[in-house]
């Protein structure tokens, strides 16, 4: 790992989280950087190369390491994983989610911003789903089709974190995921 190239990364993702992908120029991204045009096109041809590596990379990361923690669950998998859901204390509601800002904005524009994304969204839908499988082995809840629970789960919190962003207000998040909390809770055994 290249520390140049790692520091770019982590700086043009969290400029493009704050800014948006459409107003983030490689100036800016550079600027924040503290590196010149040489070092950036060293590691990537264009802005459009450097975005889908903090998409494959970053934002990847970001969804394996907040929700991959919870395929060691063994017990109250469902109460485990709605813990981690309802935990949004350093969460920015103003700016939203960095996975569902860059879906709206790059997936309806851009066919390899869109596959990219869509490798990301099916990994976190498929980590729901395996938690869920595990909660449905041990007895903890009983549903037919975990594979679609997951995507609900994931349209949930997707569409509970655009609420709150809307209001930018973390008590509408609270409020919104209370509803699925109160699905999951109806599902155990």
């Amino acid at each position: 790992m290249n520390p140049s190239r790692e520091k770019l990364l982590d700086v043009a993702f969290d400029t493009i989280y704050h800014n948006g992908y459409s107003a983030t120029s490689v100036d800016k991204i550079l600027k924040e950087a503290n590196m010149n045009k040489g070092s950036m096109y060293h590691f990537f041809k264009s802005k459009k190369e450097l975005a889908l590596a903090v998409i494959t990379e970053r934002v990847n990361e970001y969804i394996v390491n907040k929700y991959g923690m919870l395929l060691q669950c063994e017990v109250n998998i469902c109460d485990e994983l709605m813990k981690l859901i309802k935990n949004r204390s350093s969460f920015d509601f103003t700016c939203g989610c960095k996975l569902n800002n860059l879906m709206q904005e790059l997936s309806p524009i851009d066919k390899d911003f869109k596959e990219a994304l869509e490798i990301v969204y099916l990994k976190f839908e498929n980590i729901i789903e395996q938690v869920l499988n595990k909660a449905v082995a041990k007895n903890e809840i009983e549903h037919p089709d975990t594979k679609a629970l997951s995507m609900f789960v994931v349209a949930s919190i997707e569409g509970c974190l655009g609420t709150a962003k809307k209001s930018q207000d973390g008590n509408c998040f609270q409020m919104c995921i209370s509803q699925l909390e109160l699905l999951l809770n109806s599902l155990k055994k």
